[in-house]
């Protein structure tokens, strides 16, 4: 007669759950007996929270019948349902068309997830978004049927059956970083490519001249907790660009374009390792000698934003003063004022919030004289012009034609 002991292995196993459990999965977010996955029709099977087969299903059934939420075909990697539509070019999104928006959701029909946005959770916003799936269906997101293209041709672990969420999260190794915003051991991310290793844990932005923008008040980011160089934060900047770079092609669905190449390196952007090339008409805390390099979350949301781009609603310890909806537009001012001076902080040009006449025709940094005026400006009067729209010379890459200077 064979040896019933195996079985009973297999069954304490999946009966205990995460204590027959070890290893990176058990101390991932995932895995975590407390706070971890749980699916009410397989919890009521006798599986411990955290157990695998709330996301993975061996059999399909359990006790004769098939666990919510059921569905007619099997899936690859036994997740209980399909990880991705990709029929879906563009959002909004609905639960059924990602496996992770199921408990991502703060209306999931499998468990309700809360996830602030960044702004939120690290930048001491209030109210906003409450969910994964909310974040993702605002005014811009990161489209996930094109991170999924941009995915499946560029990293050899990514399959034809991945989720798009895998492409920046190992999700048996991402941990609740919003838990302890300012412990970088927390990290949600993995570098996509380093999918097998956590990524912020010790990469940090303090490897660069780096300075914490402010949460709220002085306090610093990020969550209020923050260290002033950013020993507390992963290094987002190698992160991005690890697909954003000056390298690789990305192509936006959402805008009908190729993205804007970036570079973060030496000859590249001045919001990245680039050395400024004038005075600093900034904001605190970004003061003294200057030469400062900014995380890509210092502006960006990394999931979706109510602002384009992905813009951050708040920035460098204070809301943005509206929406900015419209590319071509002075809007972008909303952001830039976060840090650099207007000429009502200035208390000089017209004195007015989000004019920029002092930084542009009367800092002792100044790129242009006040002459010559409608070589740039499509009319004036009285030395009143009409204002550019600061899309038109700001944005990643930018070369100013007139100056040689670089522009962002």
């Amino acid at each position: 007669m064979r040896s019933a002991l195996p079985f009973l292995v297999m069954f304490s196993f999946l009966l205990n759950g995460i204590n027959a459990l070890a290893g990176d999965y058990a101390a991932s977010a995932h895995g975590d007996s407390a706070n971890g996955v749980s699916r009410p029709s397989v919890s009521s099977n006798g599986y411990a929270q955290g157990n695998c087969a709330h996301c993975h299903e061996m059999h399909a059934s359990m006790v004769g019948s098939e666990p919510a939420p059921a569905d007619a075909s099997p899936s690859p990697y036994a997740v209980f349902t399909r990880n991705f539509n990709t029929a879906v070019a563009t959002g909004p999104y609905q639960e059924s068309d990602n496996f992770c928006f199921y408990c991502h959701n703060d209306l999931g029909s499998v468990q309700a997830v809360t996830n602030y946005d960044f702004s939120r959770a690290f930048g001491c916003a209030t109210a906003g978004p409450v969910s994964i799936l909310e974040a993702f269906n605002q005014a811009s997101y990161h489209n996930l049927k094109d991170v999924y293209t941009f995915a499946s041709a560029n990293f050899s672990w990514f399959s034809d059956d991945s989720n798009p969420c895998d492409a920046c999260h190992n999700p048996h190794l991402a941990k609740r970083n919003w838990s302890d915003p300012d412990n970088p051991a927390l990290s949600a991310i993995s570098k996509p490519s380093d999918h097998f290793h956590l990524w912020g844990t010790t990469q940090l932005m303090s490897s660069y001249s780096y300075e914490s923008p402010y949460c709220s008040g002085t306090s610093r980011e990020p969550g209020g907790l923050g260290a002033t160089d950013g020993s507390e934060t992963p290094d987002y900047a190698a992160f991005c660009t690890d697909c954003h770079n000056s390298t690789n092609t990305i192509y936006s669905t959402t805008l009908g374009r190729n993205l804007k190449t970036i570079d973060w390196g030496t000859g590249g952007d001045k919001h990245g390792q680039r050395d400024m090339d004038g005075g600093l008409d900034i904001e605190g805390p970004y003061a003294g000698t200057g030469g400062y390099v900014l995380s890509c979350l210092d502006c960006h949301e990394p999931h979706g934003s109510s602002n384009i781009m992905l813009i951050r609603r708040r920035a460098n310890g204070g809301d943005l003063g509206g929406a900015i909806n419209t590319y071509s537009s002075n809007q972008w001012s909303y952001i830039c004022t976060r840090c650099h001076l207007d000429d009502q902080d200035a208390g000089a040009g017209t004195g007015d919030p989000y004019k920029w006449k002092y930084v542009h025709h009367e800092s002792s940094d100044r790129p242009y004289a006040a002459m010559g005026c409608k070589n740039c400006h499509s009319s004036c009067w009285s030395m009143v012009c009409s204002p550019i729209d600061c899309d038109q010379c700001h944005y990643h890459g930018a070369v100013d034609s007139i100056t040689g200077r670089i522009n962002f």
